[in-house]
């Protein structure tokens, strides 16, 4: 798959020749070691990235991916945008450099980042190339509030086991949310003028006590300022008019702008 996305990198001088079929040779490669009866499924954030797109409905990736693996069937989750970009807000906190949401949410405005979370632009070009039936919206949301019911959904739409997946799932989470205090340590790091982290200047056992403490403690909250929020919500309610309309996704009842 690496194929696909390091030959749509914006930059001439990252980007590398598609070479389809040697994709296509990893491909069948990697289908013919999946085990009989199982489903294949392939996910990857990188698909999604802002250095593969010049622009939300830049079709590049989406009709490469159709040229390398032929027929297949696309999941796109979708989220709050707002609610999304305050997540990633808090994981970059997790880097080296602190930076304010102003700050940060300027730096996302430079390219395409923000943009990207135009769903519905997204989710018609690959349909282009797939096929509207065989790409399926599902927004986090609804996992959320009803874990059964989004379970089902998926699973009949990629043809697998849902029962099977509900077990699995079941008070199953990952990937938790930076804490509080992790958030305040980011800051105070920055203050004091420093891009390592403290715990590397410490003993082994003191830094895993202090690293044990600070990652601990309840989930780091944090809410986009109005103007930012406004600013946000300005760039996708059109996009997520017809991401409902024609998906028929219940963006209102989940507080998507519209």
């Amino acid at each position: 798959m690496r194929i696909v996305w390091d030959s749509c990198h914006f930059n001439p001088r990252r980007s590398a020749p598609f070479d389809v079929e040697r994709g296509r040779q990893l491909w069948r490669e990697a289908l013919a070691s999946v085990p009989p009866g199982k489903v294949p499924v392939f996910s990857k954030e990188t698909l999604t990235m802002p250095e593969y797109y010049v622009s939300p409905d830049d079709g590049r990736v989406a009709a490469r991916l159709f040229q390398l693996t032929g027929p297949a069937r696309i999941v796109i989750m979708v989220r709050h945008q707002v609610r999304m970009i305050e997540s990633l807000y808090l994981v970059q906190t997790k880097g080296p450099r602190y930076m304010a949401p102003s700050e940060w949410l300027a730096s996302k405005r430079k390219g395409t980042a923000l943009l990207l979370y135009s769903y519905h632009a997204m989710a018609a070009r690959f349909a282009e190339h797939f096929g509207r039936e065989n790409v399926g919206v599902f927004a986090l949301e609804n996992l959320k509030s009803d874990v059964a019911d989004f379970t089902r959904r998926l699973c009949s739409f990629i043809g697998i086991d849902a029962e099977r997946a509900l077990d699995l799932l079941r008070n199953e989470r990952r990937n938790r949310r930076v804490s509080q205090r992790y958030l305040i340590y980011s800051k105070l790091r920055k203050r004091m003028g420093l891009y390592m982290p403290i715990g590397a200047m410490l003993p082994r056992a003191v830094r895993e006590a202090f690293n044990s403490f600070v990652r601990g403690g309840s989930e780091a909250s944090f809410e986009l300022p109005p103007r930012l929020r406004a600013e946000v919500e300005s760039l996708y309610r059109e996009d997520n008019r017809r991401l409902a309309e024609e998906w028929q996704l219940p963006l209102k009842q989940y507080g998507y702008p519209l």
